[in-house]
């Protein structure tokens, strides 16, 4: 639709030129012919119209030069001049509409190549997505996650999966960046993670495990945020170690209480040589809601440039204290759109919400 309101703005500039050029060598101009200057319709002509439009107009150019232009000193000039102007005329409309041609070539090969590039950019998208865990309905704990990427590959990761019949693993991550460079990374840390938790006893020792392959696979420039926690369904006792992400908000049952959980960690992934990474722990109890996040969340800025924030996000969860992992996940991210209004998603949003029964 673009490229036709081109064509034709052209073509009315095109038009108008003649006009013009055909009004000044008849009226204004009395001595001199300015036949000449057609050739700027001409060459506009054979940009945007197919070569027979544009020898026409060469050939209506020629007649109205040879009409309004100063009479010549005898039909043997005249017949020169016009045969001149003409081939003039023929020669620039031919140079411009192969230019155009290659033009359009171009343009094709990058729109093919674009296509091309987005149908790609789609298959890694579901592949993404696939990497992202199924719903897991366990006793004893309700969990939903959700991500809402800024573009059509995202850099965050969440997963969740039992390492035992009583200890579920929970994690959330960021690469930096956002698009293809963050996302070919996600399905790497998936693998990675999903293959040594069952071998390692801390989410710490997790950590500083991928923090070596991270350094193995990448270079200074990429890393990653992570919080990692491990949680024993039947003492209740989650156990976690943060490299550098966003503390997660744990709701207290029955209250408004929100605590942050930052007592322990490390260093962001895949940076520092020799990183230390510690654990904590803390017991749950049952209606307790642990929320975990990316920056995307909070970060989020409105139409006057207010980020959502944490606080923000502990009144959402405290409101929906008696609603399900879903529902909360739901309402946070719901609240998230809202408060930005017409401004647009500037980073991956990521929610993993964890309610204990």
């Amino acid at each position: 639709m673009g490229e036709h309101r081109v064509a034709g703005l052209l073509n009315t500039v095109v038009i108008a030129a003649v006009a013009a050029v055909a009004y000044t060598d008849w009226v204004i101009v009395a001595d001199v012919s300015l036949a000449y200057l057609y050739v700027l319709p001409v060459a506009l002509c054979a940009l945007v119209n197919p070569l027979p439009f544009t020898i026409a107009l060469g050939a209506i150019c020629t007649f109205l030069g040879d009409i309004f232009g100063p009479p010549a000193e005898s039909l043997y000039w005249r017949v020169v001049h016009n045969i001149v102007y003409l081939a003039s005329f023929l020669v620039v409309g031919f140079l411009v509409t192969l230019i155009a041609r290659q033009r359009d070539r171009m343009a094709d090969e990058v729109r093919r190549q674009r296509d091309a590039y987005e149908r790609d950019l789609i298959l890694a998208a579901q592949v993404q997505h696939r990497v992202l865990p199924k719903p897991l309905t366990l006793p004893g704990i309700d969990i939903a996650a959700e991500m809402k990427t800024a573009r059509l590959l995202g850099g965050d990761y969440y997963d969740f999966f039992p390492v035992s019949d009583d200890v579920v693993d929970i994690v959330i991550a960021d690469v930096s960046g956002k698009g293809a460079a963050a996302a070919l990374l996600m399905p790497s840390l998936a693998v990675a993670l999903r293959l040594r938790a069952r071998e390692l006893e801390r989410p710490a020792e997790v950590i500083a495990d991928l923090d070596e392959v991270l350094k193995q696979m990448t270079n200074s420039a990429t890393f990653v945020t992570m919080f990692y926690a491990r949680f024993n369904r039947v003492s209740r006792v989650l156990q976690y170690a943060n490299a550098g992400h966003n503390p997660p908000v744990l709701l207290k049952a029955g209250s408004c209480e929100t605590q942050l959980m930052d007592a322990a960690g490390g260093p962001i992934l895949g940076i520092l040589s020799g990183a230390n990474y510690s654990d904590a722990s803390i017991t749950l109890a049952p209606g307790d809601i642990l929320t975990l996040f990316t920056d995307g969340v909070t970060e989020q800025e409105n139409e006057q440039g207010e980020e959502f924030s944490v606080d923000r996000l502990e009144s959402v969860i405290c409101r929906e204290g008696s609603a399900s992992a879903a529902e909360v996940v739901q309402h946070v991210s719901e609240a998230v759109a809202a408060f930005a209004g017409e401004t647009e998603q500037a980073d991956d949003l990521t929610l993993v919400v964890l309610k204990v029964l």
